[in-house]
């Protein structure tokens, strides 16, 4: 006789919780322009230079600065009248990647680079030390709502819910958290400093789960 197929319900549960935005990624560039070749490097690399004496002074660990990305291309244009491109210079580029674990550096950290010659600054990634935690909270939550959403289900078809068949956990690890900052003013006279109010980070978290129902 064929064994029968035990009657299940499947339900998928969320959850979301937050955390305190406490450390940011600040991510520049440094573009710089010259007909010559060894100009437009070395203007780059006077910019990168008053950038690390800026995190110097800011006592941000050298270790959290990453000046790696670099490279040159020729600077062409459209001569119209002989029809064809032209060189006339190089452009360099630097890329840097500042780490700040302490965010009322932030606003001094990003007037300051501007003013000493980087081109764009690109809207901090926020992180939090505590978004593991903030992700298994969510995780829980999303347990507790498939549970529940599962007994209302059963509970309306005169059934109950049995042991746990299967679960899966949409992610298994928190999502990298996108720029969420609000600026709430900023200032880029000398003698002033930009002020930041970071929001508060969000995890979500999601679970399908498979339930036996029993009688």
């Amino acid at each position: 006789m064929a064994k029968e197929t035990p009657r299940t319900v499947s339900v998928t549960g969320t959850g979301t919780a937050t955390a305190a935005a406490d450390k940011a990624t600040v991510s520049m560039s440094i573009v710089a322009r010259s007909p010559e070749l060894d100009a437009a490097q070395r203007a780059a690399a006077e910019v990168t230079a008053r950038v690390l004496e800026l995190t110097d002074s800011l006592e941000i660990d050298r270790k959290l600065v990453d000046t790696t990305g670099a490279g040159v291309r020729p600077d062409y244009r459209w001569n119209r009248e002989k029809e064809e491109q032209e060189l006339r210079g190089y452009i360099a580029e630097r890329q840097m990647v500042v780490k700040v674990e302490d965010l009322e550096l932030l606003g001094r950290l990003i007037e300051g680079a501007v003013g000493a010659g980087v081109n764009q600054v690109s809207p901090p990634q926020l992180d939090s030390n505590e978004r593991e935690e903030a992700y298994r909270q969510a995780l829980r939550r999303a347990a507790i709502d498939a549970r529940e959403s599962a007994d209302v289900l059963a509970k309306t078809l005169d059934a109950r819910i049995g042991d746990v068949i299967t679960i899966n956990a949409g992610s298994n690890r928190p999502p990298q958290p996108g720029p969420q900052l609000r600026v709430t003013a900023m200032a880029m006279e000398s003698d002033a400093s930009a002020t930041y109010n970071p929001a508060d980070l969000t995890f979500s978290a999601t679970v399908d789960v498979v339930f036996e129902l029993t009688e």
